[in-house]
């Protein structure tokens, strides 16, 4: 039987620079990270993606987590089971070394490139490499300019609320949700990542993959400042008062937002995706005074559309980016030894196979 793969984001660009959850995406009790090393096109994705699709293949559930600036490509493979890490080293990629030699390996992709010929490329590569950097610093300030206005639109919906009942009503949620279940009495210690990202061709949601596993979903059906984050986080509070693993997904633009949680122990996920929106919703527009936000009609509507350009100038912005970095890769691809890579892959996966008997 085929293993599973599930999509998840392990960084973000967001209003503060590019956000990283990277060193949760490696097992508290791992065995081995393969720590890839090299420049754009060497083919540290490709090796990670076929590694994937092998193990899956031979009916191991894999965690690929594709990166925000480039969807296509992936910073890291998790074989869950097994308990390795595969991952691109790169900045800014980077993790904490947990023992190295022990448990971290660095996999060097320079050892299979003809340096000659990419040194005569030095300039063009600089070039390239200035043009990305500023990209992303004007992507990073349209998204940090979106941040008041989003603050803004909270700010004036939040006003219409009835936290009141939105509380009521939570409690009663939470003690429904968690009825009849027992405290595992051990730490748990929540997991967070990103299921959703603003990338060069747009907004992305992974929902529907890394959710796939949930018996139950609610879609959770809310405007910015409806509640959304704080209704989450009393619920995985409690999951991990009770001793229950939870994964939290967080808002790109604004990390300390929240989009979904997963309860695994319980088989439960509550997420604000779309994707999910003909699942069983919980509806916070019920708890706002309509009367009091009709006052605010006009200003949310323009804050709305300048957030929606803001984004869409970052997005425009990382597109610049990737095109410049699809050029370095230009130079680099011709200048790599690929059949040394290949050998490369197929070592790598007689060496995690070694793991099914540990």
């Amino acid at each position: 039987m085929k293993g599973k793969i599930r999509k998840i984001f392990p960084g973000a660009n967001t209003s503060n620079g590019f956000y990283s959850y990277f060193d949760y995406i490696i097992p508290k009790d791992v065995n081995r990270i393969f720590c890839l090393k090299g420049g754009p096109g060497v083919g540290k994705s490709s090796l990670m993606k076929k590694v994937a699709r092998n193990f899956a293949e031979r009916g191991y559930d894999v965690e690929v987590f594709p990166c925000s600036s480039d969807p296509g490509s992936l910073d890291a493979v998790v074989i869950k089971k097994l308990k390795v890490v595969l991952l691109d080293a790169t900045a800014p990629h980077i993790v904490d070394p947990k023992i190295p030699g022990a448990i971290d390996e660095i996999i060097n992709f320079g050892d299979f490139w003809n340096e000659d010929n990419l040194e005569n490329n030095k300039l063009e590569i600089e070039q390239c490499n200035k043009e990305i950097s500023a990209c992303f610093q004007r992507a990073f300030k349209y998204l940090k300019a979106a941040e008041p206005i989003f603050y803004d639109i909270q700010s004036k919906n939040g006003d219409a609320m009835d936290y009141g009942k939105l509380n009521k009503f939570t409690d009663e949620f939470i003690e429904e949700l968690f009825d009849g279940i027992e405290n595992k009495e051990e730490l748990s210690v929540p997991r967070h990542l990103f299921g959703t990202a603003i990338t060069p061709i747009g907004h992305i949601d992974y929902a529907d993959s890394l959710l796939q596993d949930a018996k139950k979903v609610y879609y959770l059906n809310g405007k910015i400042g409806y509640g959304k984050t704080t209704f989450l986080k009393r619920i995985y509070d409690k999951a991990i008062l009770k001793g229950l693993k939870v994964e939290v997904f967080h808002y790109p633009l604004i990390p300390e937002k929240i989009e979904s949680i997963m309860i695994p122990d319980l088989g439960v996920a509550i997420t604000t995706s779309s994707l999910f929106k003909d699942q069983q919703s919980i509806n916070l527009g019920e708890f706002i005074n309509k009367e009091k936000i009709s006052d605010y009609k006009e200003e949310l509507e323009v804050d709305e559309r300048i957030l929606d350009e803001l984004i869409n100038y970052a997005i425009s912005n990382l597109k610049k980016a990737k095109s410049n970095h699809d050029i370095i890769e230009n130079y680099y691809i011709p200048n790599m030894n690929f059949e040394k890579v290949d050998e490369l892959k197929d070592q790598l996966i007689e060496r995690i196979l070694k793991y099914e008997h540990k």
